[in-house]
């Protein structure tokens, strides 16, 4: 009988789980490294569009972001709930409050500002949101965005709800037009703004 080759350790199946363990290891320490050289780099530009994003909710100029953060936006917090208050030449513009909802792939974050008394939405401002590109995804279009400015919020200690029709029709006071083939998406923006200021309405609105 002839006798069976003694296979050599590279050629084991050991080697390879421990080849592959060591490739994995050597691109996960470079990826670590490559995270903590740009973590901090990474925290300012989303602090710098945090700071644009609650500027624009006020139509404020951003040409120089934090001197105009600094100078028109005063951070506020209440019951450790962080929101944003806007004033120019001493007068209160309003209140920004960063709200979140379930879109249909994932969670939805945004900044919404409305008036000094809560009647009226300035605008809203999508931060974060994992909707299906080209349909849902479009929340963050400004046509859409834009339907909310000055749409009535809070009316005699009632708010408002919102229907939706569709996206080609005429808005009434509280119709939004949707975006065709993203209703559950248009819809969850109606949720967030609905279920967040419900909330914030009776926590905070007699207090500010």
């Amino acid at each position: 009988k002839m006798k069976k080759k003694k296979k050599s350790f590279r050629e084991s199946i050991a080697y390879t789980v421990l080849f592959m363990i060591i490739i994995t290891m050597f691109f996960i320490g470079i990826l670590a490294t490559f995270y903590q050289l740009t973590l901090e780099r990474v925290e300012k530009y989303n602090l710098m569009q945090m700071k644009t994003m609650v500027l624009n909710t006020f139509n404020l100029p951003t040409d120089n972001v934090s001197d105009n953060f600094a100078k028109f936006i005063k951070i506020n917090e209440k019951n450790g709930f962080i929101y944003y208050s806007a004033f120019e030449d001493g007068k209160n513009l309003g209140y920004c409050f960063p709200i979140s909802g379930s879109g249909l792939w994932g969670k939805i974050d945004a900044l919404l500002a409305v008036t000094p008394d809560f009647s009226k939405i300035i605008r809203i401002e999508i931060v974060q949101q994992n909707e299906t590109p080209g349909l849902g995804g479009r929340i963050t279009e400004t046509w859409f965005k834009k339907q909310f400015q000055d749409k009535l919020l809070f009316v005699d200690g009632s708010l408002q709800k919102y229907s939706l029709i569709m996206e080609s029709n005429s808005a009434g006071l509280t119709e939004i037009n949707q975006i065709t083939g993203a209703t559950a998406s248009s819809k969850a923006v109606i949720d967030m703004i609905y279920k967040n200021m419900e909330k914030i309405g009776k926590e905070m609105r007699a207090d500010l």
